[in-house]
């Protein structure tokens, strides 16, 4: 289901960051296991909190095991108003400033990135994290299908960023296709971005 305004950004900010918790480039940022948790809630927060203003979260049916995080392109960059409208100022006085400068310059790169592979109009698949206890039960495709549904109806294509390299077949079972591979600059995390074009309904 999509989430209504009222929807908990905490609770799919902590559902996010137990999906996260192993994941290369969360790692990177957060290098200590002990408090990456706690770290990358903040982050979720922040972009959950922008995506339910300025585009749609899916969340599972039932009690939230997982989440789908997707933004308009239109809406990808973060201004200076939407930082402190949504929470990057929590961000900063809780996470170090190795942290945060991590982050930026990791989201530099993509964005970088993400404008010259796909300057097209489309939909940006922020996030996707399901519940590591719940993983295996096609949350994935219930979580996913129905803003491919809605991008295809609206013959727009789909575009995403993943760090982990299990994640590429899943992705590719969807329709999505590597456009990108490579290292993050000063970093031994490996990146592709994928872009699913709109099928015909």
């Amino acid at each position: 289901m999509t989430t209504p305004l009222c929807a908990d950004v905490d609770a799919i900010a902590r559902v996010l960051a137990k999906a996260f918790q192993q994941d290369p480039l969360f790692r990177h940022f957060f290098p200590r296991p002990e408090t990456r948790q706690a770290n990358a809630f903040l982050t979720f927060r922040f972009l959950a909190s922008h995506a339910r203003s300025k585009g749609q979260i899916v969340i599972t049916d039932g009690d939230l095991h997982g989440a789908a995080v997707w933004v308009p392109s239109h809406h990808y960059h973060r201004s200076v108003v939407d930082m402190l409208r949504f929470g990057a100022t929590r961000m900063a006085l809780r996470q170090s400033p190795a942290a945060l400068l991590r982050q930026i310059r990791a989201s530099d790169h993509m964005e970088t990135l993400h404008r010259r592979l796909i300057p097209q109009p489309h939909w940006y698949l922020s996030l996707l994290g399901v519940d590591p206890t719940q993983q295996g039960r096609g949350l994935s495709r219930e979580l996913l299908q129905p803003m491919l549904a809605q991008a295809d109806s609206a013959a727009l294509p789909c575009f995403l960023d993943t760090h982990n390299p299990d994640n590429v077949s899943l992705y590719q079972r969807f329709g999505f296709q590597v456009v990108h591979e490579g290292l993050m600059p000063g970093t031994t995390v490996r990146h592709w971005a994928m872009q699913r074009d709109p099928r015909q309904v």
